[in-house]
């Protein structure tokens, strides 16, 4: 259930509660609840334990009366401050999660901190979203002002880069950055993608990546691909990030993700069954990022059903057809092209593991294909996707741009 539907339902019995409670109960209790609601159901999330024992005293008899016409039950949970979630400056070496598609970007990441500037410089990690890319440029900076002091870093995501450069030239002055830079020890910049055909952006950071090796300062970059397979960055450019070091973060393994949910989703993670945890890791967390928004939702108290209509397969057809710049008729269409029959395969592996469809109902809706085409499609892509790293890339970016834009709806 989106969340404007959820604001919708629970609205009418926060109101409700208002009315019913005494006017100097209400305005200290209700500010700190929220509330979701799903067909069956009322969560109410108080913000630490003693709320939810003044909840339980003073409003949930009162509440549970206005639901019952309704059929819905109530459930109060303890939800996770913002305040206690993890910030860039927690994001550590000590709490990364380790995986085997990660122990050589964390080691190089290290060794970045141990021999600042000698090594590995630039260095230049890469990886799919969600694969540690960010933690880790956050830790190498944490580590740096741990060392030295806040002056020692200079950080930026791409976004902000590009902002900053265009708001220098637009005041015609000259740029504070490269005055800051001459003292400090590391220059980070997460997300070079931001820079793609920004030619004036991209001529400033040439220059000081430049400046910054003549100084023996520390450059850390990240970005979504290897050097040479950015798309925009001008070849000069390309050039000084494959220098240093270059080096890839692959999709964290499944068990990774599940350790990191079960440490993140705290006890509603730990109250669900070893296999049915499983598979929602493996059907809504493809990525680091999914698997945080599953812990939260888990925290609030949703269970998301395996096998519910989680994704709409008309979503994955398209996404995969903007992929391999196909039109989406195309895969439901006869071709036979082996460039349409493999997007074709990925799409109903995605609508197995997206959506709660039988492989009779996928069938239908990709041109009439019957189960046993459907389920052999399926298995020539698993097997695909188990051989081929940058495949397995391909379908985690997939999954979330079809995640992110289903959640939104």
């Amino acid at each position: 259930m989106a969340p404007t539907d959820t604001d919708v339902v629970a609205a009418p019995f926060l109101k409700a509660l208002a009315q019913a409670l005494p006017p100097e109960i209400a305005e200290v209790l209700l500010p700190s609840l929220r509330l979701r609601a799903n067909a069956s159901r009322l969560v109410v999330m108080v913000p630490n334990p003693v709320w939810r024992d003044v909840f339980h005293d003073l409003a949930a008899e009162r509440l549970r009366t206005l639901l019952k016409p309704k059929g819905l039950s109530l459930q109060v949970i303890c939800r996770l401050d913002v305040a206690d979630r993890p910030t860039a400056s927690e994001q550590r070496f000590t709490t990364f999660l380790q995986d085997p598609g990660n122990q050589l970007a964390l080691t190089a990441c290290r060794r970045a901190v141990e021999a600042p500037g000698l090594e590995h410089n630039p260095l230049y990690l890469h990886g799919p979203t969600g694969s540690g890319k960010t933690h880790l440029v956050n830790a190498i900076a944490a580590e740096y002002r741990a060392m030295l002091d806040d002056h020692a870093v200079v950080a930026f995501s791409g976004p902000d880069f590009v902002a900053r450069e265009a708001q220098r030239l637009a005041e015609r002055g000259s740029s504070p950055l490269r005055q800051r830079l001459e003292k400090a020890a590391l220059l980070v910049i997460d997300g070079i993608d931001a820079l793609a055909n920004r030619a004036l952006a991209q001529e400033e950071l040439f220059h000081l990546i430049n400046s910054g090796l003549e100084r023996g300062q520390q450059i850390v970059i990240a970005g979504s691909a290897a050097p040479r397979k950015l798309p925009g960055i001008e070849d000069r450019l390309v050039t000084r990030l494959a220098w240093g070091l270059a080096v890839s973060l692959e999709p964290p393994h499944a068990e990774t993700r599940l350790a990191l949910l079960r440490r993140l989703g705290d006890q509603a993670a730990n109250d669900i069954p070893a296999d049915e945890l499983a598979r929602l890791v493996d059907t809504f967390a493809p990525d680091m990022h999914q698997v945080v928004k599953l812990a939260d939702r888990l925290r609030e108290g949703e269970r998301p059903g395996v096998g519910a209509d989680y994704a709409s397969f008309d979503r994955i057809v398209q996404v995969v057809a903007e992929r391999y710049d196909l039109r989406p008729g195309d895969l439901s269409s006869k071709r036979r092209h082996r460039e349409v029959a493999q997007a074709r395969q990925l799409a109903l592996l995605l609508g197995r593991r997206l959506t709660g469809h039988s492989l009779d109902a996928l069938g239908g809706m990709i041109g009439g294909r019957d189960h046993s085409t459907v389920l052999y499609s399926i298995r020539q892509a698993e097997e695909r996707v188990a051989k081929d790293k940058d495949l397995q890339r391909d379908l985690a970016e997939m999954t979330q741009r079809i995640l992110d834009r289903d959640q939104d709806d």
